[in-house]
């Protein structure tokens, strides 16, 4: 199911943070492609939208781990990967799949 949680795609390198359905996500438009993920980083309870960007990955701001916007595959072996949802762009607005 899609559904709709914005009504515009972020600016370049911008993190959205966005509650649907009591999950706490982010969007982000990074390289022209749009991702969404978990807004929590699976090795501790901090939002991933206080770290950074760095080329196809997101870096948590805790302890350095990253993980991978595409796959969701942390840097970590011990840690866990993050997970990513279908995300896609209709008539300028936002979906993501459930």
């Amino acid at each position: 199911m899609w559904v709709k949680i914005l009504d515009k795609e972020p600016k370049e390198g911008e993190m959205v943070e966005v509650v649907v359905e009591g999950k706490d996500l982010f969007v982000t438009l990074n390289q022209g492609k749009l991702y969404c993920a978990d807004n929590r980083c699976p090795h501790e309870d901090i939002k991933l939208t206080l770290g950074c960007l760095k080329g196809d990955r997101i870096k948590c701001s805790l302890h350095g781990f990253s993980f991978d916007l595409i796959t969701g595959n942390s840097t970590q072996k011990s840690v866990d990967n993050l997970r990513i949802y279908p995300i896609k762009q209709e008539n300028n607005k936002i979906y993501l799949e459930l």
